[in-house]
């Protein structure tokens, strides 16, 4: 089965940059007030904390003076309301108070990109590999060119029987998959992986060929652990055993491009061993709004700096297994769990398949699929693009 991603499709735009604009509206300042104006208040405002309740006129005689204002009027206003948002004013408390602006909406769309690892070796072996693979000494010899040129190395050979490598085409392929997102001009601002060697490899040939890997790291999300029935050792949950991963230390030392200072979403110890289907959903879109909400919050800071502007998109790419495809989507786009039919809708997702969301802008709620590889809508209408 061929990698989806090589059928993603080209905007009609020349640059064949993926762009979706929505109209947003201006909003103008209502706020007219000089900056020594405002400290001759906050001045004002301190001294009156050890005034008695006469004190009220004082002020009022005071903004008479700055602002020529009579005291009828002010008592008027009182009345209306606690606040004048023309004077920045709070009469109960006699403080100034900051004027709180309306959020930029972005007009760029926020896209999520979740691709499947590639090609592992427990695809084609059992973990009886190892006995082949390694010699007495533990050094690992390539008795097959399906196996990878080379393995990391890491505390015990025996932890690739549940955590494996991915194979010499698995890691060539994931490399390509980078090539076509940088010829299709796709750029990647953040990237994710789940803890799993096979995905941590995908996505540092992917960040390869799109040539992103000096300056794009991979954040490690143990969120985005894959659902530990696979594990499973035995028929009865005492058997069951999660992998032992490398940690981020013995991935730099592997010279993998990891970002060291990321703070995870999720530790990898708040997941149950007991974990059941609707868990693992409910986990999975609990890291994924949380991820989306982080950088959501990042653009709109960038945009009141001047960083950026609200035409500017953003793209997060997950790199994890099939499940994720549906389970960190399922929600974001309007759907209910499949708990029952989990198993059904990803076992046939295929090695480097891909599955892109996105939203038209900060405030919309609902995400759409942009293409899905394994639910009914193959590929989208040129509307919809």
């Amino acid at each position: 089965m061929t990698a989806p991603i090589e059928q993603i499709e080209n905007d009609d735009k020349p640059n064949h940059e993926l762009e979706l604009c929505s109209v947003t509206s201006s909003y103008p300042s209502d706020l007219d007030v000089y900056p020594t104006t405002l400290s001759m208040l906050a001045i004002s405002s301190q001294q009156s904390l050890a005034w008695n309740k006469k004190s009220k006129y004082g002020i009022r005689s005071f903004l008479h003076k700055v602002f020529g204002l009579s005291k009828n009027s002010l008592t008027n206003q009182e009345t209306k309301s606690e606040f004048d948002d023309s004077l920045n004013i709070n009469f109960i408390n006699e403080t100034a108070y900051p004027i709180l602006r309306p959020l930029p909406i972005t007009q760029g769309p926020i896209r999520l990109f979740i691709l499947r690892h590639g090609e592992r070796l427990d695809y084609y072996y059992s973990s009886q590999w190892l006995q082949q693979a390694f010699d007495k000494n533990g050094n690992f010899c390539r008795f097959s060119p399906i196996l990878p040129e080379s393995v990391p190395s890491r505390a015990s050979i025996y932890d690739f029987a549940l955590d494996p490598p991915l194979t010499f085409k698995g890691l060539k392929d994931a490399y390509h998959t980078g090539t076509v997102l940088r010829e299709k001009n796709i750029d990647i601002h953040y990237c994710y992986s789940s803890p799993s060697l096979g995905c941590v490899q995908t996505a540092t040939k992917l960040l390869e060929g799109l040539q992103s890997h000096h300056k794009l790291k991979i954040r490690i999300e143990p969120g985005l652990l894959e659902y530990i029935t696979p594990y499973t050792t035995d028929e009865t949950i005492n058997d069951l055993t999660i992998p032992r991963f490398l940690t981020k230390k013995e991935l730099l030392e592997n010279q993998y491009p990891i970002e060291k200072n990321y703070h995870e979403q999720m530790n990898i110890s708040d997941i149950s061993p007991l974990e059941t289907e609707f868990d693992y959903y409910e986990r999975s879109h609990h890291v994924t709004t949380s991820i989306q909400k982080l950088h959501e919050n990042e653009l709109i800071t960038q945009i009141q700096q001047e960083q950026v502007s609200v035409q500017d998109h953003l793209h997060i790419l997950f790199i994890a297994h099939a499940p994720t495809l549906e389970t960190c989507t399922r929600k974001l786009c309007g759907g209910k769990f499949l708990r029952d039919r989990l198993h059904s809708i990803t076992r046939n997702i295929d090695f480097l398949t891909m599955t892109i969301i996105e939203k038209t802008d900060n405030n919309c709620d609902q995400w759409i699929f942009r293409r899905s590889s394994f639910y009914d809508e193959k590929c989208f209408s040129t509307e919809n693009k």
